[in-house]
């Protein structure tokens, strides 16, 4: 029986053969090694369905997941037995966690022009542009902080457009720049510009991380220019692929904390989050459902199409025709 730490490894290796991204790794990791540790409480000779459907069960009843956390330990002890051990599981009928309904929400027009007001700046974190990139494009948090120079095509449309690469699903999609932002933008090109040149000066050796193999293929891609992040993080840390010296942007922790303090002094704690404002852009976007279903990333429409919510703005009120 092979060690927790040696399972581990075969997992880490086998994510990073499929080009997944580094929070995935993480998540999987974290699930699989507590699955690890379950199946050392139960009999050796109990198949590994029966394995799954106790742990799962037990996340259900004892720990009292949310159905979502269940499912997503559940595709990691999936993805143990398929792509690690070559064993895929047969069927498994565990006590699933009962998934709710919600109604998506948005904060209104007013809201967020009051959290805009309410927003500061850090020397490392430019959060009115990342804010207004959110809202604006309709982006999720990870998707403006990965951009990088060459995904800004100032050409192209008539404020330019930001090519967001390897986003949910590992598709990729173009939006428009909005006109508020390019000034801010430029700006921010001509900051991360100053970082770049700092550090072909000063560290010659530190560069960027680039996605899946291409540091192998191209050494020197991580070093030019057009690679370099459009929002910078301040200072090099390790690659903790790698464990090289990188480069890295903006973490999407820091929009997180800077969004909470704004909302917090405008009163809009708990309600308006950077994944809120991605609802507030399709909710009150003009576009039509199909190109608004392309501009956020969806492959159905349907997805999109729970944004909107027209029963409810055409409904009439029985109270109100009594009344008038």
């Amino acid at each position: 029986m092979k060690s927790r730490d040696d399972v581990l490894l075969l997992v880490k290796k086998r994510i990073r053969l499929l080009h997944y991204a580094f929070s995935t790794e993480d998540v999987y990791c974290h699930w699989i090694g507590r699955y690890y540790d379950f199946c050392l409480s139960q009999p050796e000779d109990l198949p590994a369905e029966r394995k799954t459907e106790a742990f799962l069960t037990d996340l259900a009843l004892r720990q009292h997941v949310a159905a979502r956390t269940q499912s997503q330990a559940f595709a990691a002890v999936l993805f143990l037995y398929k792509e690690v051990l070559e064993r895929p599981l047969g069927d498994v009928r565990a006590l699933r966690a009962k998934r709710p309904f919600h109604e998506r929400v948005s904060p209104s027009k007013v809201q967020v022009r009051e959290l805009r007001s309410a927003l500061e700046d850090t020397p490392g974190t430019p959060a009115r542009l990342l804010v207004d990139l959110l809202y604006g494009c309709g982006l999720r948090v990870s998707e403006p902080v990965e951009l990088r120079i060459k995904d800004v095509l100032w050409d192209d449309g008539p404020t330019g457009q930001l090519v967001i690469r390897g986003a949910k699903g590992g598709k990729d999609r173009r939006v428009p720049i909005p006109s508020v932002c390019v000034t801010p933008m430029r700006l921010q090109c001509d900051k991360a510009r100053a970082v770049w040149n700092q550090d072909r000066l000063q560290s010659p050796t530190v560069g960027v991380t680039l996605p899946h193999r291409l540091g192998s293929k191209y050494p020197g891609a991580r070093f030019e220019w057009t690679w370099f992040w459009l929002f910078p993080a301040e200072g090099h840390c390790d690659d903790p692929r790698s464990g090289e010296r990188v480069r890295f942007h903006v973490l999407p922790e820091n929009i997180q904390r800077a969004v909470r303090k704004a909302a917090l002094k405008v009163g809009l704690s708990g309600i308006v989050t950077p994944h809120v404002l991605r609802h507030a852009y399709a909710t009150h976007s003009r576009e039509s459902l199909d190109a608004l279903r392309r501009l956020l990333g969806h492959s159905s429409i349907e997805t999109t199409a729970g944004y909107l919510h027209p029963e409810v703005d055409r409904a009439s009120n029985p109270l109100d025709d009594l009344l008038t």
